[in-house]
């Protein structure tokens, strides 16, 4: 799990947000949005999955349950397949 961060105050409001709720997954800073250009981010939060070969297999808007059965049934599946 990568997190993309779209706080125009760059790197130090990012940082103090992640330290503040204590996650410790990699949050890169895209304050200028290149990346969420590229990946139609619209509205925050936006969740994208990408598959082995880097597509962008699904994508959503909102909050979601990464514990919800039926998200990580799906991630498990997206992980059996063949790579290429």
């Amino acid at each position: 799990m990568l997190s993309i961060s779209i706080d125009g105050g760059g790197l130090p409001a990012v940082k103090r947000y992640v330290d503040k709720h204590g996650f410790t997954m990699p949050v890169l800073v895209d304050a200028d949005m290149q990346i969420a250009r590229q990946f139609g981010v619209r509205g925050v939060p936006t969740t994208v999955i990408v598959d082995r070969q880097g597509q962008m297999v699904a994508s959503g808007h909102g909050r979601v349950d990464f514990d919800a059965p039926a998200f990580r049934d799906y991630i498990r599946a997206l992980l059996r397949a063949s790579p290429g």
